[in-house]
């Protein structure tokens, strides 16, 4: 499994404004092959943190999401955007463990 963890600083009424693009983003990319999920959050603490979360079935899965035209458009959408701090790593892990 590949697990993308980030964290985006972005002014927060930046934030809001971008919201309805990254409302469509996630809905296409969750109805993608491979997706186990794809979720953003806004920090609780922070209002100028975006978390992202996602989790695939393998490379290959999120190398053909990168290519779609969901994808792209959100893309342009933050590259609107002045990011203040922009963190993504991408994990190869086994499937975890319940707590």
């Amino acid at each position: 499994m590949i697990i993308v963890m980030g964290k985006l600083r972005i002014d927060a009424a930046a934030i809001e404004a971008a919201l309805p693009a990254a409302r469509k983003v996630v809905e296409a990319t969750q109805q993608e092959d491979g997706c186990i999920q794809y979720d953003y959050s806004r920090d609780i603490s922070d209002p100028e943190v975006f978390h992202i979360t996602e989790r695939w079935t393998s490379r290959e899965a999120l190398g053909a999401h990168l290519k779609t035209p969901h994808v792209a458009e959100w893309i342009g959408v933050l590259q609107t955007l002045t990011m203040k701090e922009r963190h993504i790593k991408l994990y190869d892990t086994d499937e975890g463990e319940d707590l």
